[in-house]
């Protein structure tokens, strides 16, 4: 072949190359976006929110939202699930580069004097069998955050559903300590009058105060955590910052009961993303050490010129490489060889920590619905009936109100502890369906 058909075929031969240095360009957060849709069952924008807050169509602020209505805020607007998803950004960055190719370097020699013109043109070689094993990691190392940060969005929902629950919880709480403090003051008021007919002794008058005010004393601190609970739940929705009005309408908690752990722990196998980003932990580990393990040197193809006396310019081919004597890639290679033993050994500390957390959510959402039951079952039930036959009593004559206050301060602490087992209820069904990995 004549040397200049062989530059041109050359040139041909990188252009090529470079054309094709993304094969298979990744699609961005549009992916791992989707996929938070499917296994939340909840909307999702393809974009992030800007300085100012979008809500979901059919949402507003003005009404207290529901613990799916909060999750789907949370999900268009928490800052670090949108920061998170941007890093894909950083690994497409990364994928990119690793397909493509080092420039040539091209070195000129002008012909002063005496000296003739010299031109050496030197293009990597290495790159035939390097690029496909580099490319092939730093895909495999963008598929595996691609599919960690699916479960970035499934921890947004599950904070959103907690703290939706917390602030239930809280706003109940704090008006079952109002109800319990004004009955136990009204309790101290009857009480004061009965020490001073004599009626009791100066202990149970002074028993009955300090009751009242301890009962007040919680209110008091139960109106601090209701505003609080208010704060995180802003926190959790990503409306820290503009600290809109927002309310949390409590509903009737699910009571149906789980499946059994077994079938959980299978579906949590298939389904965890950060179980599947795990196991793609594994698969760029070990393309990165055959990556490693072909960067024995570095080797370039030559173009040389040179001007020759009378016979002009002559143009020649060459090969210039690195001689592998004192080292040969051995530092990176054993360092990515551990890297395949970190990550396989990562993958079984996840799928511990997996089948750890689908059997501990389930037995915490199975433990908080049997409490519930027997509340709302044995419990309240014969409380407020208790009541009831107190005050009928009370209007016939029969019982003093003081018994009737008393009887209503026992239904107060059991709507209390009520409350908490409905709030259990919800927080271990968010967390079991995290724990699965789908909704």
């Amino acid at each position: 072949m004549p040397r200049s058909d062989l530059a041109k075929a050359m040139t041909v031969l990188f252009v090529a190359l470079n054309l094709h240095a993304a094969d298979q360009p990744p699609v961005g957060a549009m992916q791992t976006i989707g996929e938070i849709r499917s296994r939340t069952g909840l909307p999702l924008p393809d974009n992030p929110s800007g300085p100012q807050p979008r809500f979901p169509p059919g949402i507003q602020l003005a009404n207290p939202l529901s613990a799916d209505e909060a999750a789907e805020v949370a999900l268009w607007n928490n800052p670090q699930l949108w920061a998170d998803l941007a890093t894909l950004g950083i690994a497409r960055g990364d994928l990119i580069d690793a397909g493509l190719l080092r420039n040539p370097r091209l070195d000129i020699l002008f012909p002063v004097g005496a000296k003739p013109f010299e031109l050496l043109l030197n293009f990597p070689v290495e790159v035939f069998w390097q690029r496909k094993r580099r490319v092939e990691a730093s895909q495999a190392a963008y598929d595996q955050l691609a599919k960690s940060l699916v479960q970035n969005g499934l921890n947004t929902v599950r904070d959103a559903r907690v703290a939706h629950a917390d602030l239930v919880l809280a706003v109940r709480r704090e008006k079952a300590a109002e109800e319990a403090a004004k009955l136990r003051e009204r309790i101290a008021e009857l009480t004061g009058v009965r020490l001073r007919a004599g009626d009791i002794s100066e202990l149970d008058g002074m028993a009955a105060r300090t009751e009242a005010a301890s009962s007040r004393e919680q209110w008091i601190r139960l109106q601090h955590d209701s505003l609080l609970a208010v704060e995180r739940f802003r926190l959790a929705l990503g409306l820290a910052l503009d600290r809109p009005a927002v309310g949390a309408a409590g509903a009737p908690p699910d009571l149906t009961p789980p499946p059994v752990a077994s079938d959980l722990l299978s579906t949590a196998l298939v389904a965890r993303p950060d179980l599947r980003a795990a196991e793609l932990a594994i698969a760029a580990a070990t393309k990165r050490a055959r990556w490693e393990r072909s960067r024995l040197a570095l080797v370039a193809g030559q173009l040389s010129s040179k001007g020759i006396g009378t016979n002009g310019i002559l143009t020649g081919p060459g090969l210039s490489a690195e001689i592998p004597i004192f080292h040969r890639n051995q530092g990176l290679i054993a360092r990515a060889d551990a890297e395949v033993e970190v990550a396989s050994r990562q993958y079984l500390s996840v799928k511990q920590r997996v089948a750890f957390e689908v059997h501990e959510s389930r037995e915490l959402l199975v433990q908080a619905q049997e409490a519930l039951r027997r509340l709302r079952d044995e419990v309240v039930p014969p409380l407020r009936r208790i009541t009831e036959l107190a005050d009928d009593q009370y209007q016939k004559g029969d019982v003093a109100y003081l018994f009737v206050l008393e009887q209503s301060r026992g239904l107060v602490d059991a709507e209390l502890r009520l409350a908490d087992a409905e709030a259990a209820v919800s927080r271990a069904r968010a967390q079991l369906e995290r724990s699965v990995g789908t909704k």
